[in-house]
């Protein structure tokens, strides 16, 4: 740590002992100086912390466990040694440990008043799993979220008090903020439940079915249905529901089943061409059965109907997705001539071109480009058809039309570094032109004034090419103004639960006291704010700070002044396990942090729409593999430990350096959009200089992701080693 901070006494005076292992301040301390970044840069020797502590810290909680229990019996007495010997048995999550917390928080409140809300949460958390199962049940119920109801509804059920029970269960399904899992559950507890009439229980049971029939209360309802209504199957739209809901959940062999079932099923009859089209984009979404669903579209597509368009155009996207790359670019010729007034015109022309460009097949890709701009100036896919235009005629050798048409693009974007990137390729149709003067004056341009960013990567390796003159990394720190350390007295209970090594709760407390911080730091807030949760050893909060960082600070080397703010923007969250993994595979410094940054901004329990998990979003099925590989003991829940997500992402982010030949934009690539598709698309352009293939990279996702990763790791590199650190770019690569 760089910075002066100071601890306030605890919850309370009395919290804190006077010695023993939390004896880190004095007892009559007012604040305390811990590691503090003078202006000469200078630090003090980091503190010493007690083994139960960083046990607590990284989420060992046997090992924090036992040594805990090994604390002398008068500082196992300490209520914070009973408060975190607590929230460790609750995290072993046995019932014997439930117990001990009880009793271990029991007169609690009192001692710690700042964390009496909390501390009643636990006791209620220990109760649902030995009792007073009525007083966990009441607790809950106070709270009212759908997933507190969930809870008070299992406490009162094995307090054998069912009405109440089955009440709590109607208040979930009733409520207007709940998830499908959540209703999902309180339906079939209400089925366990019982206490009401088969057609009370037949209705959860046909719901929980036909709404979430991929979830684990799927098979116990389905029996209960077959059961208590077997007069009343399926109806035809029940099942195109269910069949959806599958098909979303990649159970496509469950999916196509029920559409079977539809043939014969009663109710109101589905047309057969909404049949076909829903066996389709199943099939589509399964990606390996794309052959199948570009013939299901063209069933519907022959069928005709107001949707024939839309499904000639998802037969040739199904085949492109197949690698039938050349049968769908007929096929999209084939959708702009016979619907050439439609949407669907407008994307096919669009897709027909990219083909093109994504298979080196340049003149063709800037003909079809150029037809899109003639007939669609305003449509869907411009920006990304105007990229790739540019790109096709740069490839093809027509660099005077190449050079005008990225400067167009330079000129109309708003983001400074998209801005930059096209700059960069308009310098490359300069050089290819002839005009070598042109290049380097822009190449430089870029590099000076977008420091640490993809395109100035890219513009010195241009430079370095023609053995121009190289610019600074960065422009070294204004020599003006002064600075003054800050010293910052941590509000009670964040101090606590920090000296405990719950940090993620301290940064919990300390978001909702951030006023108290600000308001000491009068004209310096965001720098104080930014240099506490630094302390804290978390990012997620600091992560939001930094937005708020003003950006001149970072636009030149860090200083006494502004070092606050690079170690805000680019902060190092769980340096321990981080620096172990780079170590183990021999990853370059900063990489995995670049790469957390972008991923989850520092969530460790952030999970994405696509199911990816953690610090580093990995898949449970990419994760599971790993461990595998490593002969690792692995379980999906353990994806939020930190520990386990940052080990498991550091091998897979290795395997994909190897496999792209340690060329690191490429591996970045194979991270967020698979290793498969970036193998494609470089055996499809071998002869695309890194630069052109990035900036070529189809998912508009993956190509940001890799300019936003290098951008990050080229400033985590300078931080910890200089300008001689910061990376470089090899133009030409390696290919299998």
């Amino acid at each position: 740590m760089l910075l002066a901070l100071g601890f306030a006494a605890g919850c309370a005076r009395h919290e804190k002992p006077k010695g023993g292992p939390l004896a880190m301040v004095p007892a009559d301390a007012a604040a305390l100086t811990v590691s503090p970044r003078t202006a000469d840069g200078g630090a003090s020797p980091p503190r010493e912390v007690p083994h139960w502590a960083e046990s607590v810290r990284i989420g060992a909680w046997d090992a924090a466990a036992r040594e805990l229990d090994g604390l002398p019996e008068a500082e196992q007495r300490d209520p914070a040694i009973r408060y975190v010997r607590a929230r460790v048995a609750l995290a072993r999550g046995a019932e014997g440990d439930a117990a001990k917390a009880l009793g271990w928080l029991d007169d609690l409140k009192s001692a710690l008043p700042l964390l009496a809300d909390d501390i009643e949460r636990r006791r209620a958390e220990a109760k649902l799993h030995v009792g007073p199962f009525r007083d966990a049940a009441d607790y809950f119920v106070a709270r009212g979220t759908a997933s507190a109801l969930l809870k008070a509804s299992e406490a009162y059920e094995k307090a054998q008090m069912l009405v109440p029970a089955r009440s709590v269960c109607d208040r979930v399904v009733a409520l207007d903020k709940h998830t499908r899992a959540q209703e999902a559950e309180a339906r079939a507890r209400r089925i366990r439940l019982g206490m009401r009439t088969p057609s009370e229980d037949g209705a959860d049971a046909r719901w929980i079915v036909v709404e979430a029939p991929d979830l684990t209360w799927a098979k116990d309802a389905e029996a209960t249905l077959a059961k208590l209504d077997p007069g009343h199957p399926l109806t035809s739209e029940e099942l195109m529901k269910r069949a959806r809901a599958l098909g979303e959940a990649s159970m496509t062999d469950e999916a196509l089943e029920a559409l079977k079932r539809m043939a014969t099923a009663p109710g109101k009859a589905v047309a057969p061409i909404e049949r076909i089209r829903a066996r389709a984009e199943i099939l589509l979404h399964a990606r390996t059965r794309a052959l199948e669903a570009s013939k299901a579209f063209d069933e519907c597509a022959a069928l005709g109907g107001p949707r024939a368009a839309d499904d000639a155009f998802h037969a040739a996207r199904a085949l492109s997705r197949a690698d039938h790359d050349d049968e769908a670019i007929e096929r999209y010729a084939a959708v702009a001539r016979r619907w050439p007034k439609t949407s669907w015109a407008e994307k096919a022309t669009f897709y027909g071109a990219r083909l093109h460009l994504l298979h080196g097949r340049y003149p063709q890709a800037a003909a079809g480009f150029d037809d899109y701009a003639t007939h669609f100036p305003r449509g869907e896919e411009k920006k990304e058809a105007l990229r790739g235009r540019a790109l096709a005629h740069l490839m093809a050798k027509n660099n005077k039309v190449a050079k005008k048409l990225f400067e167009e693009l330079a000129g109309d974007e708003s983001d400074a570094i998209t801005q930059a990137r096209a700059t960069n390729l308009s310098a490359l149709a300069s050089l290819q032109d002839g005009d070598r003067t042109q290049a380097v004056l822009h190449w430089t341009q870029v590099a000076k004034s977008r420091p640490l960013s993809w395109p100035a990567l890219v513009a010195r390796a241009r430079l370095a090419e023609l053995k121009a003159p190289l610019p600074p990394a960065i422009d070294a720190p204004d020599p003006k103004g002064t600075w003054q350390p800050l010293t910052i007295t941590v509000p009670p209970p964040v101090d606590l639960l920090f000296r405990v090594g719950l940090d993620t709760d301290a940064e919990s407390a300390l978001r909702e006291r951030e006023s108290i911080i600000t308001a000491a730091a009068t004209g310096r807030g965001v720098e104080a704010l930014c240099e506490t949760y630094g302390y804290l050893g978390r990012a997620k909060r600091r992560y939001q700070i930094a937005q708020q960082v003003p950006g001149a600070l970072l636009n030149s080397a860090p200083s006494p002044a502004s070092e606050w703010a690079w170690e805000c923007a680019f902060p190092r969250p769980y340096d321990t396990f981080v620096r172990a993994e780079e170590t183990a595979h021999h990853l370059p410094s900063g990489l995995l942090h670049a790469v957390m940054r972008v991923e989850s901004a520092f969530d460790p329990d952030v999970t994405s729409p696509a199911r990816a998990v953690g610090l580093l979003q990995l898949l449970p099925e990419t994760a599971r593999t790993v461990a595998k590989s490593i002969g690792q003991p692995h379980a999906e829940s353990l994806l939020t430990s930190p520990a386990q997500n940052i080990k498991l992402g550091a091998r897979y982010l290795k395997e994909l350096i190897d496999k792209f030949h340690g060329q690191i934009p490429l591996a970045l690539a194979g991270y967020n959009g698979g290793p498969e598709a970036v193998a494609r698309w470089m055996s499809r352009l071998k002869e695309t200089p890194l630069d052109v293939f990035v900036e070529q990279i189809p998912f508009v996702e993956t190509r940001a992701y890799v300019v936003r990763v290098m951008g990050n790791f080229a400033r985590y590199a300078f931080l910890q080693g200089g300008e001689a650190a910061v990376p470089t770019v090899t133009l030409t690569y390696e290919k299998d």
